[in-house]
């Protein structure tokens, strides 16, 4: 978190705002969950873990948008459909795993 989201002033690694007084914690809390989501997602892709990173990086991207998750999320549904169309998977099969 770069600023307050009340007031806007910069964020000086309190977890109460020194301008507005507003309680930060839940907020950063909120972000950590998603950082370390994010790693996780990350550390599952690098042990071929397509399935599971896919849903840990969806995760992270509802609490938290980041470039690196966005673009992950795309490839591992690109990769997982890829390896499911390869394995001939059925079509039902498919849509199912997209809906979780």
């Amino acid at each position: 978190m770069e600023r307050c989201p009340v007031c806007k002033a910069r964020f000086k690694d309190d977890p109460v705002c020194y301008r507005c007084g507003t309680d930060l914690s839940i907020l950063l809390g909120i972000e950590r969950r998603a950082e370390w989501l994010e790693q996780r997602a990350v550390a599952l892709y690098g042990a071929g873990n397509f399935g599971e990173a896919w849903r840990v990086a969806e995760q992270a991207l509802a609490l938290k948008r980041s470039p690196l998750l966005c673009r992950l999320v795309e490839f591992l549904g690109r990769e997982m459909l890829n390896s499911m169309v390869q394995n001939r998977v059925p079509l039902v099969s498919l849509l199912s795993a997209l809906k979780r």
